[in-house]
């Protein structure tokens, strides 16, 4: 197992290989596999950016993002030029169905609402607006409403997980509560839980994850 030096070196070499933060001043402190990250960036790409860089790191147990968007005047634009951005991002998406989602935005901080089929929609909208000019921050609070089942099967969501190569089903124990899919047990990085969770979205049915996977960095390392 890292140390906490060791970790924390390894989450600074992972932002500095970032080009998109060369230029921004991350700060990284760890304790017991749990990294923080603090500091100010001009745009909630490079936050996000960031964010996924630490969690890519072997040996991270979960990642605190304590960063802050300040958005300089060049960049500045008022919460009515992001509405009307995100509104023209979402309607010209071949992915998204039209006028499935309305958009708040306050102070720069954009929120998204509405019903959608799939996780990979939801997940797409967000992906769409975050790196409008402007925006510090984004709210999901889309849901899923599916049509295809009133009960997800649970062999479904196994056999997805046994299919991905880097994850160890046995280790993990799926309980389904109608239409949402409980994920307990123990995985080996932060990495194979997010994954886990992103598969258990794909099977036909899902509307919600509830994603209770503990990070065992002293299981076999399968990373």
């Amino acid at each position: 197992m890292k140390t906490n030096e060791e970790l924390q070196y390894d989450v600074q070499l992972a932002l500095g290989y970032e080009p998109l933060l060369h230029a921004a001043e991350i700060g990284v402190s760890v304790s017991d596999g749990i990294v923080t990250l603090s500091g100010i960036v001009d745009s909630l790409a490079k936050k996000t950016e960031a964010e996924h860089a630490a969690k890519s790191v072997a040996g991270v147990r979960a990642v605190v993002d304590e960063v802050s968007v300040h958005i300089g005047k060049r960049d500045f634009a008022d919460d009515i030029d992001i509405a009307r951005d995100a509104v023209r991002m979402l309607q010209g998406s071949l992915i998204i169905p039209q006028d499935a989602l309305t958009v708040t935005v306050e102070d720069g901080w954009l929120t998204l609402e509405g019903t959608l089929h799939w996780n990979y929609q939801r997940e797409h909208a967000c992906h769409l607006v975050k790196d409008l000019p402007g925006v510090r921050g984004v709210t999901n609070e889309i849901r899923l409403g599916k049509e295809l089942a009133e009960k997800v099967d649970s062999d479904q969501v196994v056999r997805a997980m046994r299919r991905h190569w880097s994850i160890d089903a046995d280790e993990i124990e799926v309980e389904v509560h109608g239409t949402a899919v409980e994920l307990k047990g123990t995985v080996c990085s932060l990495y194979q839980k997010e994954e886990a969770e992103k598969l258990a979205y794909k099977t036909p049915g899902v509307t919600k994850v509830i994603n209770n996977l503990v990070v065992n960095l002293e299981q076999p390392y399968l990373c």
